[in-house]
C-alpha cells in the first residue's frame, strides 16, 4: 500500500531546529517519528544549480559509498516561501560530530592521524564520484565534509551541486563553487576536472591541520580578483603547516593544492595510494596556541594505540632568570602504563615565535623515535 501522505495528529517528522539558511535553501534538523532517529531536511532550489546532479534528484539516491552521504527521501517543497524555486527537500542521516566547518569554529584540534583518515575518506569518496559516477563534486569544503560523534570518521555530503564529467574533454562547467576553496582553474578557464575537487580537499586538509582560516579578515574582493587570475585565493603563507607537522605529510598536502593541475595527483586513487603508505608521528596538540603549549604524540603506527610509545613536546615562556622572554622547549617519552621520562639532551631555549627551531625540535623528536626498537 503506497504512502499517501502525513497523519495530521501524527506527522512522520517533527522540525527540531533550523540548523543553516541561504539564500535559495535552508537545512534543517528534524526527528523521524516511526524510526526514532535523526534526520537532516535539506531543501535546495534546483535553479541554483542548473547542471547539477539535483537536477536528476534519482541520481541522488543511487550513488551508494560508505563515505558519502546517503539520502533517504525527497520531496517536492510545498512551503510558499520556495514558490516558484523548484525546490526539493532532501532528507539525510544527521551527524552529530557536525561539520568540519563546525569542528574548526568550535576549536576542536585535528590529530594528525585524524585529519588524515579524514582525508583519506574523502578521497575515497571522489574516487567513486569520479570514476563509477563521473561527477566531480564542485564543492568540497569544510562544511560539506560531515562527522561522527568522535569526529575522527567523515562522509562527504552535498553531493546536489556535482555536475557530469564530459568524456570527450575530463572537464565540467565551474558552476561557482566557494571561493576560499575554489580551484585556480576554475574562474581562469570555466571549467573544473576532478583535480579541482583533490585541490578542494587539500586547502580543506591544510585547515584541519593548521586550525581556521581567519574569515573575518578575510576580504573577498581581493580573493576574487586572484582567482579571476588563475590564483589560489589566498597568498602562499596562508598554505604553510604548524611546526608538528612532519615533512611527508607536508609534502603530500601540498600536492594537492598545487597551482598548476598536472602536479596534482592525476586521480583520487592514486591520492589514496600515497596517503595510506605515510608513516608519522601521531602528533597531536593538547593545550596552547600558536608556538607555545603542548603536543602528545605516539609511535609507532604499526601497533595498536594501546601498545605505542608516546612523546610529549612542551613550549613554554620563561618567566625569570636568565633564559626570560625565551622560550623553552622540552621533550618526554613513555612507555604504555609507565611514568613520563625526560629527553633531557634536546631540551632547549628559543627565541620567542621562531617557528623554524620548534619545526626542527620536533624532527629531532622524531628521529629519536623512530630510530627506537619497536
Amino acid at each position: 500500500m503506497p504512502i499517501v501522505g502525513d497523519l495530521l495528529q501524527r506527522p512522520t517528522y517533527e522540525i527540531l531546529q533550523t540548523i543553516g539558511e541561504g539564500n535559495v535553501g535552508v537545512c534543517r534538523l528534524a526527528r523521524h517519528d516511526i524510526f526514532d532517529r535523526d534526520v537532516v531536511q535539506k531543501t535546495i532550489s534546483l535553479l541554483s544549480v542548473p547542471d547539477g546532479v539535483a537536477r536528476e534528484p534519482h541520481l541522488l539516491k543511487e550513488a551508494r559509498h560508505k563515505h558519502l552521504i546517503e539520502v533517504w527521501d525527497a520531496q517536492w517543497e510545498p512551503d510558499p516561501q520556495f514558490r516558484g524555486l523548484d525546490a526539493v527537500t532532501f532528507i539525510c542521516d544527521y551527524y552529530p560530530g557536525g561539520s568540519v566547518y563546525d569542528a574548526l569554529m568550535d576549536g576542536h584540534g585535528f590529530g594528525l592521524a585524524d585529519a588524515m583518515r579524514i582525508c583519506g575518506q574523502v578521497l575515497d569518496a571522489l574516487e567513486y564520484l569520479h570514476q563509477d559516477r563521473a561527477y566531480v563534486h564542485r564543492d568540497v569544503k569544510p562544511d560539506n565534509i560531515l562527522l561522527d560523534q568522535s569526529r575522527e570518521n567523515a562522509v562527504l555530503a552535498d553531493l546536489g551541486s556535482a555536475g557530469k564529467i564530459d568524456p570527450r574533454t575530463g572537464t565540467a562547467p565551474d558552476y561557482g563553487g566557494t571561493p576560499l576553496y575554489l580551484a585556480p582553474e576554475a574562474k581562469s578557464t570555466g571549467h573544473v576536472t576532478l583535480r579541482s575537487d583533490l585541490y578542494s580537499l587539500g586547502v580543506t586538509t591544510v585547515e584541519m591541520l593548521a586550525g581556521r582560516f581567519p574569515y573575518e579578515q578575510i576580504q573577498f574582493s581581493e580573493v576574487d580578483t586572484r582567482l579571476a587570475a588563475g590564483k589560489r585565493a589566498m597568498t602562499d603563507r596562508w598554505y604553510t603547516f604548524p611546526p608538528h607537522v612532519p615533512p611527508n605529510v607536508r609534502k603530500f598536502v601540498s600536492s594537492l593544492v598545487r597551482v598548476e593541475p598536472a602536479r596534482r595527483p592525476d586521480t583520487a586513487r592514486s591520492a589514496l595510494r600515497k596517503l595510506n603508505g605515510l608513516q608519522y608521528v601521531d602528533w597531536r596538540r593538547v593545550s596552547g596556541a600558536d608556538l607555545l603549549g603542548e603536543w602528545v604524540g605516539t609511535w609507532p603506527p604499526t601497533k595498536i594505540p594501546a601498545r605505542r610509545r608516546h612523546y610529549r613536546v612542551q613550549a613554554i615562556e620563561v618567566a625569570r632568570g636568565r633564559h626570560a622572554g625565551r622560550v623553552q622547549v622540552t621533550a618526554e617519552w613513555q612507555r604504555p602504563g609507565s611514568p613520563w621520562r625526560s629527553i633531557r639532551r634536546l631540551t632547549s631555549y628559543t627565541d620567542a615565535g621562531d617557528a623554524k627551531a620548534l619545526t626542527e625540535f620536533f624532527r629531532q623528536v622524531e628521529s629519536l623515535a623512530q630510530a627506537s626498537p619497536a
